[in-house]
């Protein structure tokens, strides 16, 4: 049987070992960067790579080709660094008008649990869910869009925080004082369960699905990034004195029933205390 060939729009820090994992499963892989730097490291590990951008109009060169697949994997990160949440959009607007004159018919959306508020307590795919900010709208809006394409299908996974290989748990936090929300349960999950998901996608053909893609235990903040610091002999932080953190746990089950998936790391505290 011919093996699907995929695109990846967007091979940073998870498309980038994507791209390695399906390369080394004999699928025929096209890959996205900004930078052409990054061209040879795409091309050395067995990736056709392109140099293509998005503010929010899709330019490069040779779009077509790129858009010449199976199967999109649309992993353009939403920065927080966007003056307005709405170019987000746009950009993914722009990408989608490509999918409806190619030859794509499965479009994988990286999308975040960051539509979850805060406030949410137990957070499953079938909640009817109200935007909470102009970020969570726009997220919304383009969930919404890949699941409703006209010529193509799409899934929707809900990424928790990722980590793995260069990025430590806690990283950004050791040292930091007054840190909020310390009651706060996590919401994580490691590169390599990321990677099989989206293999388990791909391989099982699921289709139409919002998915959440999060680690099964969810720790709270101070006890996780206290032992992380701990364990890395680092300053830990300090976190504030609050009467109520809000409380998000981001539920997993569907996801392990549909994909029949077990996690290899389900609990963040003890890929910290093996130092994984």
């Amino acid at each position: 049987m011919t093996k699907q060939r995929i695109s990846i729009l967007g091979c940073g820090w998870l498309g980038f070992p994507l791209a390695e994992k399906l390369v080394s499963l004999n699928y025929s892989v096209k890959g996205s960067t900004t930078t052409q730097g990054k061209v040879p490291l795409l091309q050395d590990i067995g990736v056709e790579a392109f140099v293509l951008e998005s503010h929010p109009d899709f330019q490069g060169n040779n779009i077509e080709h790129f858009f010449d697949a199976d199967i999109l994997f649309l992993n353009i990160p939403f920065r927080r660094s966007l003056e307005d949440p709405r170019s987000y959009k746009a950009q993914i607007e722009s990408i989608l008008k490509l999918v409806e004159h190619s030859s794509i018919s499965f479009v994988i959306f990286a999308s975040s649990t960051s539509v979850y508020s805060d406030h949410i307590g137990l957070a499953r795919e079938d909640l009817d869910l109200s935007p909470y900010n102009d970020r969570s709208k726009v997220l919304m809006e383009v969930e919404q869009m890949i699941l409703s394409l006209p010529n193509a299908q799409g899934t929707v996974l809900r990424f928790g925080g990722l980590y793995g290989e260069n990025r430590q748990i806690g990283k950004f936090m050791f040292g930091k004082k007054d840190v909020k929300r310390a009651q706060g349960p996590v919401n994580l999950i490691h590169l390599e369960d990321s990677l099989n998901i989206v293999l388990a996608v791909i391989e099982n053909n699921v289709r139409g699905e919002i998915l959440n893609a999060v680690s099964d235990f969810h720790p709270t903040r101070r006890d996780l990034y206290t032992q992380a610091a701990v364990k890395l002999k680092l300053e830990p932080p300090s976190f504030a004195e609050e009467t109520e953190s809000p409380h998000k746990i981001v539920l997993n089950d569907k996801l392990k029933k549909i994909l029949d998936y077990q996690f290899c790391h389900p609990d963040p505290m003890d890929d910290v205390l093996q130092n994984v």
